[in-house]
């Protein structure tokens, strides 16, 4: 019975809350009486809220009338309504006439975005999730002006970023990622589109200097999301679809394969390679279609809650990503969450902590081409006549006389993954003793392990060629221990009710420790996947381990002053210490400094506020360097070597890399200058500026000379000349809305000139790419460097004509349809001497344009991005055109060959031993416009509101990558090239080949709200 009194009392009080309750009710509409859903209504000082439905109505319980009720939704200004006697409370928003109030996230703090006076591009999350990508920087191409992103395609593979050019020839040019304030390397592909709030994109020193040793590339800030005051609110966000491979190129058949071929034997003298072509007429094997999906699976997923009350907000969210391979085997997926909690003890007193645990695998085969390149007569699998009966699941495939390996049966061998497992904790306690004066130390740690795992099994598939004997298994475990701890004290004060003034004075320290063990065995029993651990090797197993370590230590600075609202000052410094380098150079002064005159609030503009909305002029300088470099090459290293002496093998050793005790900072200074404007009450906006950065002592690794007396591969780091970045960054910005229907564009538009102003000796040559790229000073790094094919020999007078003055031929061995190579130095021979620039992998400039459509439910969006001026190094000409190998070439080739007088001024005839060296020689021949313009997003969109039990629901159809012009013959124009774990980045920028193209995806879209 007992109980029945604690239910009926439990009931009684229930009944009395909400009896106490108020219900109030109304409509949020904008200034032209439209209604506007999805308007943020929240009980302030409490966890009660909710959100207007599609006609702007809402309802909403308060406690009490003393209760204030507080309207917010993007673009709009919020507006707080205290409740007193009032049962409806119908709102009218103001649109925000200007967008200077918003927040924009700078190193170490906050400000408003009128604020700023260094050149910083902002934005929201919700543009970067309306695309479907591993890496989220892909979103951003064509987004943000000054930003060029390159795809590379393939599931994992990360994005070239560049912030204005290069300012480095030998380091990675990819930019510093800080992510809620912690700096996170070069790379973010643990990070999902649906955690991030905002992305701010310092592009000049003067704002990024504040990272000082590591900005020299620029540096992008991440906000991940965060809780936000109200009920508890979650968020499910599925896109899924299929990414689509089309062939690239359509190969000759089995019958027109042979045909090319007795072609190129017969005009080398040769007799058929192949008789009698049409006996293979309907017997091609498609090993395309054999090993390649047209349509591969790809998924990114995410659950979220967020809310909370003033004193505490929460957000939480799990994140999963799924890209498949083209092959069917392997792919890259990945798995994150991230849990936020913010606390507020007191007025005065805050904390917060951030854990982001992750887990992600990849792994794919790398052989597409060669499902193009071998030839179309050989058999997947070997004969029945051909087989004993005793091989192995992995020898049973045929073999190609053109020696590409069976890519059939190197999809099915393929076993090399890569787990990695990491959990990042980010921490921070806030205290403000006196108001204007916070003090903030913030701490994060982050613990990671990843695992490399290869097994090659054994097969016999050609005894002399293709085949290993014995099966093998590797492994590499890499552990690694990152701690960083920022200590800030920032005061702002405004006195005299004009002047307002901050200053931030800090110190950050930060630890890099890892560690490797790796092993590698033979002779496992068998090739079955129970067996493949390194225990089950028999037979040479070896094995090894590595541990580095590298810290920096930090003192920062940043005064900041402005005005009236009119005149605007930052100053940030810098002193960075590293353990990269000698006591003499170890530490680095990093100073920045920037103005600006909002020329806008002058008296004398007041007349021009119907049409301006914003104008300012802006200018800075700074300093920012570049440490990127291995650990500890102030040390000389020793390498090890075998050598064969009276037929024993001897393990000797050798000096690999010598140390240079002055090694020093590379250095890049900024200077730009930029106008930002708005009118119409920012209808119309944007900005144009001008940069200019110089690289000094840029880091560089060098080989000795020979007649140093050391080996010819050893090598040191050293500083050596400097090199120069200039260009306009624009962005034009427009919006409006007539009733039901809006609209926006927004347009930018990027140049960047490169060139070396220097070398550390006068007329020296830094070659790249095996040789076929120069820097030099006075021209642009890794240009490309080769000869000048000046078209095809056509008759027996322009043959004979390509002499010396004493009549000697010029290419001996030359006949009719094969390339004339220039004498470009006009001296009688053709030899190393005329090679020449014949192209360039930098870009003119780029532009992007991103289009969007309202109108009531629906929306719409568009995405394009260009890339003008650019070379690309197609590598695949050789593979496709060249008689002289035994691999498949492009369907029609025998027409497309020179076989003629008239017949062709480009593709050289068809040759079995190419002696005028028409391939073998790198020429402009390989050399194609890169230019490109592709629509990288088409998006329909439905929204429904308050429908469904739900707060909201959007149904979305997207396409991206959908199409592409472009005069380039390659298989993708976005091509980055060059090798970043070799210093080559730069010097080997802009060869296309066989790369993973970036490749169309269709995918549905499904958002909930509730």
């Amino acid at each position: 019975m007992k109980f029945k009194y604690i239910w009926f009392f439990i009931a009684l009080l229930c009944t009395a809350v909400s009896f106490g309750q108020i219900k109030i009710k109304g409509t949020v509409k904008d200034k032209a009486n439209v209604p506007i859903p999805g308007v943020n209504v929240i009980v302030k000082g409490t966890s009660t809220s909710t959100a207007t439905d599609f006609d702007g109505n809402y309802v909403i319980n308060v406690p009490n009338k003393s209760s204030q009720i507080e309207f917010s939704f993007v673009g709009f200004t919020s507006q707080t309504v205290s409740i007193a006697e009032k049962t409806e409370i119908n709102i009218v928003l103001q649109e925000s006439s200007q967008a200077l109030d918003e927040i924009v996230v700078v190193g170490y703090a906050a400000v408003k975005k009128s604020d700023v006076t260094s050149s910083i591009s902002s934005i929201k999350g919700k543009e970067l999730q309306t695309m479907t990508v591993g890496n989220v920087t892909e979103s951003l191409q064509g987004k943000v002006s000054g930003v060029q992103v390159t795809g590379q395609g393939g599931p994992g593979a990360q994005p070239r970023v560049l912030i204005r050019g290069i300012s480095t020839v030998n380091l990675s040019t990819d930019p510093l990622y800080v992510v809620d304030g912690i700096p996170m390397g070069t790379s973010i592909n643990f990070l999902s589109n649906n955690e991030i709030e905002s992305m701010e994109v310092l592009k000049d020193a003067s704002a990024s200097a504040i990272y000082g040793s590591r900005a020299s590339n620029g540096v992008i800030l991440i906000t991940t999301k965060k809780g936000k005051v109200g009920k508890a609110r979650f968020n499910f966000d599925l896109s899924s679809g299929m990414q689509i491979m089309n062939n690239p190129y359509n190969m000759a058949d089995a019958e027109s394969y042979a045909t090319i071929m007795n072609t190129a034997y017969n005009n080398s003298g040769y007799s058929d390679y192949l008789p009698n072509p049409s006996q293979y007429k309907g017997k091609t094997t498609d090993w395309w279609r054999a090993g390649i999906r047209t349509g591969t699976p790809v998924t990114n997923a995410s659950f979220g809650v967020s809310g909370g009350s003033d004193k505490h907000t929460y957000a939480a969210s799990i994140n999963y990503y799924n890209s498949d391979s083209m092959y069917g085997v392997g792919g890259w997926e990945r798995v994150t969450m991230r849990i936020a909690n913010d606390f507020k003890f007191t007025d005065k007193f805050s904390a917060g902590i951030t854990l982001n645990p992750r887990y992600e695998t990849w792994g794919a085969p790398g052989n597409w081409a060669d499902f193009d390149k071998i030839d179309p007569i050989t058999p997947i699998y070997k004969p029945a006549d051909q087989l004993t009966g005793l091989e192995n699941e992995y020898s049973i495939y045929a073999r190609s006389p053109s020696y590409i390996w069976n890519p059939v049966a190197a999809v099915k061998r393929y076993d090399d993954y890569t787990d990695q497992y990491n959990l990042n904790t980010n921490g921070y306690l806030q205290y403000e003793p006196i108001k204007g004066l916070v003090i903030r130390t913030q701490a994060s740690v982050e613990v990671g392990d990843k695992i490399w795992s290869k097994f090659t099994p054994d097969f016999v598939i050609d005894a002399a060629h293709e085949k290993a004997e014995i099966n093998t298994i590797e492994r590499r475990a890499t552990n690694n221990v990152d701690w960083t701890w920022q200590n800030t004290a920032t005061y702002t004060k405004t006195f005299a009710e004009k002047h307002n003034a901050s200053l931030m004075i800090g110190n950050t320290m930060e630890e890099y420790n890892g560690n490797d063990v790796w092993g590698y065995g033979e002779g496992v029993p068998n090739n079955s996947e129970s067996m493949r651990e390194l225990n089950a090797a028999t037979k040479n197993r070896n094995s090894g381990g590595n541990s580095w370590s590298s810290s920096l230590m930090s003192y920062i600075s940043r005064f900041s002053y402005n005005y009236d609202g009119k005149y605007y000052f930052t100053g940030t410094f810098r002193r960075d210490g590293s353990s990269k380098f000698m006591a003499n150079n170890k530490w680095a002064n990093f100073p920045s400094a920037s103005v600006s005159w909002r020329i806008l609030n002058e008296g004398f503009m007041e007349k021009t506020k119907d049409v301006l909305s914003d104008l300012r002029f802006r200018a800075g300088w700074g300093k920012v360097g570049n440490q990127n470099l291995p650990s500890a090459v102030y040390q000389s290293n020793i390498g090890q070597g075998f050598y064969v002496i009276d037929g024993q093998v001897v393990d000797t050793s050798y000096p690999s890399s010598m140390a240079n005790k002055d090694i020093k900072w590379e250095t890049v200074e900024d200077v730009s200058f930029g106008i930002d404007f708005g009118l119409w009450k920012n209808k119309l906006s944007g900005s144009l500026e001008y940069y200019q950065k110089k690289t000094h002592d840029m880091l560089f690794l060098k080989q000795f000379p020979t007649y140093s007396g050391f080996p010819g591969y050893s090598t040191m780091w050293t500083n050596v000349g400097s090199m120069q970045s200039s260009g306009i960054d624009l962005l034009i910005s427009y919006k409006d809305k007539k009733g039901d229907f809006s609209y926006g564009a927004d347009l930018t538009f990027t140049t960047v000139n490169v060139e070396m102003l220097s070398l550390s000796s006068d007329g020296e040559k830094l070659y790249g790419a095996s040789n076929r790229t120069l820097t030099v000073k006075g021209e642009e790094p890794g240009y490309f460097y080769g000869y000048v094919a000046d078209g095809l020999f056509q008759n027996q007078t322009e043959l004979n004509s390509h002499t010396d003055e004493h009549g000697t031929k010029l290419q001996p061995y030359a006949k009719l349809g094969d390339i004339r190579f220039k004498d470009v130095n006009g001296d009688g021979k053709l030899d190393d001497k005329d090679r020449t620039k014949i192209g360039s992998p930098w870009a003119d400039y780029t532009i992007g344009l991103n289009l969007n459509f309202g109108y009531k439910n629906f929306d719409l969006i568009a995405n394009f991005y260009s890339s003008i001026g650019n070379d690309i190094v197609n590598q695949n000409i050789s593979d496709l055109y060249n008689g002289a190998s035994l691999t498949n070439k492009v369907s029609g080739l025998e027409q497309m060959a020179w076989h003629g007088e008239g017949t062709s001024n480009y593709v050289p005839r068809l040759s079995k031993d190419d002696n005028n060296e028409n391939f073998t020689k790198f020429s402009s021949l390989y050399v194609e416009d890169g230019s490109f313009v592709r629509m990288k997003n088409l998006q329909l969109g439905y929204s429904f509101y308050n429908k469904f039990g739900l707060d909201k629901l959007r149904i979305s159809l997207s396409g991206q990558n959908l199409w592409t012009w472009t005069n380039y013959t390659g298989v993708d124009p976005e091509v980055a090239g060059g090798d970043p774990n070799t210093g080559d980045r730069v010097k080997g920028s802009g060869f296309g080949g066989w790369n993973y193209p970036v490749q169309p995806t269709i995918l549905m879209g499904l958002n909930v709200a509730f």
